[in-house]
């Protein structure tokens, strides 16, 4: 077996925990949320990753918040260890 079948299986299960993680409802709901503007590049590349990716199950909301949960969860730890250091006495 070469290499490249030797990734198939790995590109497979990436793909697969990449549709169940991001491409799927959240429930989130977004007028009770708040207004976030981003540049019109990467609102035209999110649109499309849900318009095409998402099959029209999803809403650029839910792929929004699940592609920050997913962002926090790696990165609290760092976060909070950035956010630490900052923190300057007030007097």
């Amino acid at each position: 077996m070469n290499k490249t079948q030797q990734n198939q299986p790995k590109k497979v299960l990436r793909i697969a925990r990449y549709k169940s993680v991001f491409l799927r409802p959240t429930g989130v709901v977004a007028r009770c949320g708040k207004s976030v503007y981003i540049c019109p590049d990467f609102h035209k590349k999110l649109s499309r990753i849900v318009c095409i990716l998402g099959d029209g199950e999803i809403k650029l909301t839910d792929y929004l918040h699940s592609v920050l949960k997913h962002h926090f969860e790696d990165f609290g730890e760092e976060i909070n260890t950035i956010h630490a250091r900052n923190q300057k006495p007030i007097l």
